[in-house]
């Protein structure tokens, strides 16, 4: 036998699925979008214009492109702000909005912007040919190259020394990696002579393969502000070596 509060519960209980079956559903926006029209001081529309959208607390950016009616539309961003708003365009000038603050909407909040035509015009481009002095000049006398400061703290060195710095140069080769030996243009590794500010700190005796009188070199590298090497100086104030000289310059001070 049936009860009667059964069938009146289970009456019930089929209402209320069918009345929520029925009834729309509503879907919790938890981003912004942002939009509008570009157009230039003429009132057009500008087309392929780049908008990049930064959220200036996270860093995000998000980019998007004009389209022929000079329209963007940027969607899934993060609520709240502030943003700024960068369009650029070829022959305009760039316009920046900041301290945009977007909402939560179903609808697009509206950025719009006006581009200025860009007042910098080329009228004509100037060539100048000239002799480079730092390869050819009345104060250079042979061949060498110069190894800078950023060059010493771009490049890594396992034993830090000249040796390693002077390499740069493409005409001096390491035939003994393990005793630091270097070869300039062939020449014998005893052909070579290391200065410090001018100062010759050669091995004397020929028993080290680095021409230091020592395994390693008197001076840190981080002392030394330039490496110049040079090969072929006719100077007559170089004088001692036939295959390259490697002048340390320390930094002043």
């Amino acid at each position: 036998m049936i009860n009667r509060n059964q069938v009146r519960l289970s009456r019930l209980t089929l209402g209320l699925i069918a009345a929520l079956a029925s009834a729309p559903a509503f879907a919790q926006s938890t981003s912004a979008a942002v939009g509008g029209r570009i157009s230039g001081d003429d009132g057009r529309p500008v087309a392929g214009a780049q908008v990049t959208i930064l959220h200036t607390q996270s860093g995000t950016v998000s980019r998007a492109t004009t389209d022929a009616e000079g329209r963007y539309t940027s969607r899934g961003l993060r609520v709240g702000g502030p943003y700024t708003i960068t369009i650029t365009r070829d022959g305009y000038q760039p316009s920046v909005q900041e301290n945009v603050f977007l909402r939560i909407a179903a609808d697009t909040q509206q950025v719009d912007a006006q581009l200025n035509v860009s007042a910098t015009t080329l009228e004509a481009v100037e060539v100048i040919a000239g002799r480079p002095d730092d390869v050819f000049g009345a104060n250079k006398m042979g061949t060498g190259s110069v190894v800078t400061r950023e060059q010493l703290d771009a490049f890594a060195s396992i034993r830090r020394n000249l040796q390693d710095y002077a390499r740069l140069d493409p005409r001096l080769s390491q035939t003994d990696k393990e005793r630091g030996e270097i070869s300039a243009v062939g020449q014998n590794t005893r052909f070579n002579s290391i200065t410090i500010d001018g100062v010759a700190i050669n091995d004397t005796f020929g028993l080290e393969a680095n021409n230091l009188p020592t395994e390693k070199q008197p001076i840190t590298i981080d002392a030394i502000e330039q490496v110049e090497v040079n090969l072929a100086n006719y100077d007559v104030t170089q004088t001692r070596y036939t295959g390259a000289n490697i002048n340390a310059v320390t930094k002043s001070g």
